[in-house]
């Protein structure tokens, strides 16, 4: 004779989806006599489980099922009760913490993304970052960073010439990366220039304190305001020294200050700042020195124009193209 089913029996064959529609309609009718019922139904309908726990679990419920057959009897029902409340409770917090770990991850790799921003030449912009921290590029540079800092570190890359307003975070240090160079720091201002096409990495100090790593070298090198750190990328090597700020960070107020600079230099930021290509005769003029500074927001001819008024040298100007000759 065949055992008549209870109110727990109907749940687990529900669960299983191995319910007959009289016992289905039997279930309904207990689930409505009790709101507590209801809500015990409605959270055991809740639980989703991913495809390889369902798989699971279809290969162990024939044991499982034969297992409980055997061992629970009347007397134990109650007990049986509260085991499959614990249980589902324990499922159920199981797979939200499952889901929220990986939606943590998705998350992550979402919002991790590299973000690449060229600045064109003639041009100079500014962003900030996901912390906050601003970062002024100067004509022909190149920044890439994360759409948002989820890593214990912040680390952004750059080429070209940058200069960094970063966020104090003591739990997670600033990073920045470009060729074998890298700076860290937890909050400060500083200047790095490093095109691709310059014989020197430089880093430049303005405020607060970092420490500049160099891969062919194990000791890094820290700066305190108004010194600069500067590699060599041909004889491999770094040295540190006093410098005058403005002659290193000027350029993102739109000012120049040239000390002491050969023509060649010289003709390099202004091809970047002006976008024009600068033809110098020769390497006696490329080797010229020049000293002056420009700080009212002088146009490329004003600067030229000085810059020849000894009237050795003569310059012409056609389009995008600046030639530089000897009279």
């Amino acid at each position: 004779m065949e055992k008549q089913k209870n109110s727990i029996d109907r749940i687990s064959d529900g669960l299983i989806n191995d319910l007959s529609s009289e016992d289905r309609k039997l279930l309904e009718q207990w689930s409505a006599s009790h709101p507590d019922h209801e809500k015990l139904l409605g959270l055991l309908n809740s639980i989703e489980l991913s495809p390889r726990v369902i798989a699971k679990g279809e290969e162990m419920r024939s044991t499982i099922l034969l297992r409980l057959n055997k061992k629970i009897d009347k007397a134990i029902r109650r007990k049986v009760w509260l085991k499959i409340v614990s249980v589902a409770a324990s499922i159920a917090i199981l797979v939200g913490m499952t889901g929220y770990l990986s939606f943590q991850q998705g998350y992550k790799q979402l919002n991790s993304q590299p973000i690449e921003l060229s600045n064109p030449l003639g041009m100079k912009s500014t962003v900030t970052l996901p912390d906050g921290s601003k970062v002024i590029l100067n004509a022909g540079t190149t920044l890439i960073y994360p759409t948002a800092f989820v890593k214990s570190e912040r680390e952004v890359r750059v080429r070209g010439e940058a200069f960094f307003e970063v966020v104090h975070d003591s739990k997670r240090p600033f990073y920045v990366k470009t060729g074998d160079v890298k700076v860290k720091v937890l909050g400060t201002k500083f200047n790095v220039k490093a095109y691709d096409d310059d014989r020197f990495v430089e880093v430049t100090l303005a405020e607060g304190c970092v420490d500049v790593g160099w891969k062919k070298e194990k000791q890094n090198i820290r700066l305190q305001p108004g010194q600069l750190a500067c590699f060599d990328k041909v004889t491999e090597t770094s040295n540190k020294r006093e410098v005058d700020l403005n002659f290193h960070t000027a350029w993102k107020d739109g000012k120049f200050y040239f000390d002491g600079l050969t023509f060649e230099s010289i003709a390099k930021q202004l091809e970047r700042n002006f976008n024009v290509h600068i033809h110098i005769a020769s390497d006696k003029l490329k080797n010229t020195v020049f000293t002056g500074d420009f700080v009212r927001g002088e146009n490329l001819e004003q600067i030229l124009r000085i810059m020849t008024l000894d009237k050795r040298i003569h310059y012409k100007i056609e389009g995008n193209q600046v030639y530089i000759s000897e009279k």
